[in-house]
């Protein structure tokens, strides 16, 4: 109970610090250096999107850095409170089979889960909405959920399931075992993901503008990548942002257009961004994000592997658990791979950043056009209402790319340092 109490009192003082930090970050800040050029926002932008773009970032921003420790509160009361042991006993009087047991277990799991983030999730909803960064009815944002929930749970049920009979059957080595086996399970969900996933969600079909899919052809030959078709997909079902992307490996290598891209870009702005997004392909960062990613992993399951042996040993049976084979262990599990992936992510999206600003440059000498460069990324900060120049703490932990800020900067003195061609 003084635990559960000291936990209680540290979680309030970090949401009143968090929320002190974001609510006096002052509105469209930009340095000193910037301030009047293409990277300032005053001069693409009304006064009244600068207003949202920092009323929605606030929003965001403590919802993600509020909302992550919360949901481990919860994952540990799940199980402090004994509701996964009772959420196993339920299954098991079901069913005798572990698979089914497993199935059950999940889909109650997951759905409490949902339901407990249900009201932000809707919350964000209905703020994208009032914003125009959507208009998407209540119903299709539903269908979408489900969906969501449906395919997590259908991925889901196999993959923990594998894990217990492995860790049951070998509880000493299922650490190199699980993380061997992670590694064709990730290519092949990167290989199937842009034929059977995503088509889920979305209708693809070949992109209309004969013009420009062949000069994006064009450039994906000069990078060759092999493609021969572009696709353009009706994302404005769910948003009103914009986004561009090549997806797949091998044989289901797609390049794809949002259909909000078509619509709000002029043509050699989207080239522009087709030409970044070949970049990740010519310079190899899915092959190095790979291998990476395999690295990171067996460091990810070894800490895992200790950490939840450590758990159990200490507290298994204060938390209703028999052993690591027990299914209700499953939100140790959950809780430790969530506090580890939030660790890790300040090294992972620095990372990121790096090969996001080589894409950028290998962007600006292939189109040899920094103007289009600097006006597409304006077009992206004011379309998708995105804070061009996010808080410190957020570009740390969150920030995949360079700011906006600092993109548009590049292009503009990567072009004045005479650099381009």
């Amino acid at each position: 109970m003084k635990r559960g109490l000291i936990g209680l009192v540290i979680l309030i003082v970090y949401c009143a610090a968090v929320s002190y930090y974001f609510l006096h970050q002052p509105e469209a800040y930009v340095p000193e250096a910037l301030r009047g050029g293409p990277a300032d926002p005053g001069t693409f932008m009304t006064d009244e999107q600068i207003r949202s773009i920092h009323r929605l970032s606030t929003i965001g921003y403590l919802s993600y850095f509020i909302s992550t420790p919360v949901m481990w509160g919860i994952l540990f009361l799940l199980l402090t409170l004994g509701i996964s042991a009772w959420l196993r006993r339920r299954s098991e009087g079901l069913f005798r089979w572990s698979l089914l047991q497993m199935a059950v277990y999940l889909l109650m799991l997951q759905l409490l889960l949902e339901l407990i983030q249900f009201p932000l999730s809707y919350y964000l909803h209905q703020l994208d909405r009032s914003y125009g960064l959507t208009n998407q009815s209540f119903g299709a944002w539903m269908l979408d959920l489900g969906k969501s929930f449906g395919v997590n749970l259908i991925v889901s049920i196999p993959m923990y399931w594998l894990l217990y009979w492995v860790i049951n059957k070998s509880p000493r080595r299922w650490l190199l075992i699980g993380w061997a086996a992670s590694i064709p399970l990730t290519l092949f969900f990167t290989f199937i993901q842009p034929v059977v996933m995503e088509p889920i969600f979305n209708d693809f079909k070949p992109l209309q503008n004969q013009e420009l899919k062949q000069q994006i052809l064009d450039e994906a030959r000069q990078a060759n990548i092999p493609a021969d078709q572009v696709y353009q997909v009706d994302k404005s079902r769910q948003t009103n942002t914009l986004n561009a992307y090549v997806s797949g490996i091998g044989a289901t290598t797609r390049i794809v257009l949002w259909d909000t891209t078509l619509q709000k870009l002029k043509p050699d702005e989207i080239l522009f961004i087709m030409a970044h997004e070949m970049g990740h392909y010519v310079k190899k960062h899915v092959l190095w994000g790979t291998l990476w990613g395999i690295v990171e992993s067996f460091i990810g399951f070894w800490l895992v592997y200790r950490l939840w042996n450590w758990i159990h040993q200490r507290w298994g049976s204060t938390l209703r658990l028999r052993g690591l084979t027990d299914i209700a262990s499953l939100p140790v599990l959950l809780l430790v791979v969530s506090v580890l992936t939030f660790a890790a992510s300040p090294i992972d999206n620095a990372i990121s950043r790096m090969q996001e600003h080589s894409a950028d440059e290998y962007a600006i000498q292939l189109r040899e056009n920094p103007d289009e460069g600097i006006r597409a990324f304006q077009q992206l900060a004011a379309n998708s209402l995105s804070d061009v120049n996010p808080p410190p703490l957020v570009q740390f932990f969150v920030g995949s790319h360079p700011t906006l800020a600092q993109r548009i900067d590049f292009v503009q003195h990567y072009a004045g340092e005479g650099k381009v061609k």
